[in-house]
């Protein structure tokens, strides 16, 4: 049984997403720390972890 590529996307994309989320610090434009601007990380957190599940949704999507 072969993955589709948006899944191993997804799965390298959460790995990303937990390892911010542990280390308290996002990059979208630039760097946000959870401790300095806590509404902006969240906000990034949310994009990122919207964007990686996408791609498991992705190979399902009916156009």
């Amino acid at each position: 049984m072969e993955f589709p590529w948006s899944y191993w996307l997804g799965a390298a994309l959460l790995i990303w997403w937990a390892v911010d989320l542990i280390s308290g610090e996002v990059y979208l434009w630039q760097p946000y720390r959870r401790s300095e601007q806590a509404g902006v990380y969240w906000l990034t957190m949310a994009i990122w972890g919207l964007v990686a599940l996408s791609c498991f949704i992705y190979p399902h999507w009916q156009f």
